[in-house]
């Protein structure tokens, strides 16, 4: 049982110090939220954003999409 937490994947790890815009459904609406994501559990994700803290149900989420920095953008350009 310890192994399988280990090895479970976590959003916060994955995007780590990376902006993501999170879509998710919330009472028959699709919302959008931008941040960072500061935590994540079985059940919750946490997203720092402008407007403060995020909580968003798991179960609800559409899609997570991770914006790349300008800096690794500019270096990718480069090497064309």
């Amino acid at each position: 049982m310890t192994e399988e937490k280990e090895s479970a994947f976590t959003v916060t790890a994955y995007y780590k110090g990376e902006d993501v815009k999170i879509v998710w459904r919330e009472e028959g609406k699709t919302k959008l939220g931008r941040g960072r994501i500061v935590n994540d559990d079985e059940q919750f994700i946490y997203l720092k954003g402008s407007k403060g803290l995020l909580v968003v149900n798991r179960s609800e989420v559409i899609v997570i999409k991770g914006q790349r920095k300008e800096e690794e953008k500019n270096a990718d350009n480069a090497s064309k």
